[in-house]
């Protein structure tokens, strides 16, 4: 799996090193809530517990669409960048300083998470300052 950024007016950008923890967290993401357990599941709760939105990290649709109705839902997954940094940099704070955070990344095999994170927040930021949407698709 790997992360493709798209801002509006710029070309696509794949995260360093394919993003693959990322995908999967955001995945994780939109989970919560239907009584699944994992460790990334366990972290998203953990972000929302400390008031970090991970809202904006659901927001994504696949990379290839195959047809005009995957077009629309990728066109859905367009979303202002401020809320992605916000949510992007509580995350950052949260696993350089919490303990369990690291042994939930431990457990679920994603330590490149942080730096996958780092990479996006990154490109967010810059799009928020450009005053530019950006999306998040994901490619198999």
């Amino acid at each position: 799996m790997e992360l493709v950024v798209e801002v509006e007016g710029r070309e696509s950008i794949v995260l360093p090193g394919g993003g693959a923890d990322l995908v999967a967290f955001m995945s994780f993401c939109v989970a919560r809530g239907f009584g699944a357990q994992h460790p990334l599941i366990a972290l998203a709760e953990r972000l929302e517990a400390r008031r970090v939105r991970v809202g904006p990290l659901t927001m994504f649709y696949g990379a290839d669409a195959e047809d005009s109705e995957d077009r629309e839902k990728a066109d859905l997954a367009w979303q202002d960048a401020a809320p992605l940094v916000e949510t992007l940099e509580g995350a950052l704070a949260l696993l350089a300083d919490d303990d369990l955070a690291a042994t939930l990344l431990r457990r679920a095999g994603a330590t490149g998470l942080p730096g996958d994170i780092d990479s996006l927040c990154a490109i967010a930021r810059a799009a928020e300052a450009a005053g530019l949407r950006l999306r998040l698709l994901y490619r198999d």
